[in-house]
């Protein structure tokens, strides 16, 4: 009975190093598109969502102006912006239905001691993912 304990802690320890491994090195590879240069487009739903974060290059701790356009009508649309790489709670910002898919929201980034702070924002309905998510850097 203890080896087979033993055997399932050993099993279930290199599958959590394993994952945070995976999850590291998904940090070192480059983002598709960097908002910190342009707005950047993403597919979802057979449709192109137009993604616009300003002013550029992001800053931590100053108002940064979000559109998101074509996303679709959705009642009760939020989003919760979190960091990958380093927690910093969730930021909740407020969207604005802006009529036929579009939606705007201001937003203050958390400011962080790495070189490159990933966060992902994520848009729920109802408390419950959409599906649709990107992910952008806020850079030192």
């Amino acid at each position: 009975m203890k080896k087979v304990f033993f055997t399932l802690n050993f099993v279930c320890i290199m599958i959590f190093f394993s994952s945070c491994k995976d999850e590291k090195k998904s940090f070192d590879e480059p983002l598709s598109c960097d908002l910190n240069i342009k707005d950047c487009t993403y597919k979802f739903k057979d449709k192109t969502i137009l993604i616009s974060l300003n002013p550029k290059p992001l800053q931590a701790l100053d108002i940064t102006h979000l559109k998101v356009e074509n996303l679709g009508d959705y009642d009760n649309l939020k989003l919760k912006i979190y960091g990958l790489n380093m927690f910093l709670g969730e930021i909740k910002p407020k969207l604005i239905k802006l009529g036929n898919g579009n939606y705007e929201s201001k937003i203050v980034l958390s400011s962080c001691t790495l070189d490159a702070m990933r966060f992902r924002a994520e848009f729920t309905q109802n408390d419950k993912p959409i599906g649709f998510y990107f992910d952008f850097e806020l850079r030192r």
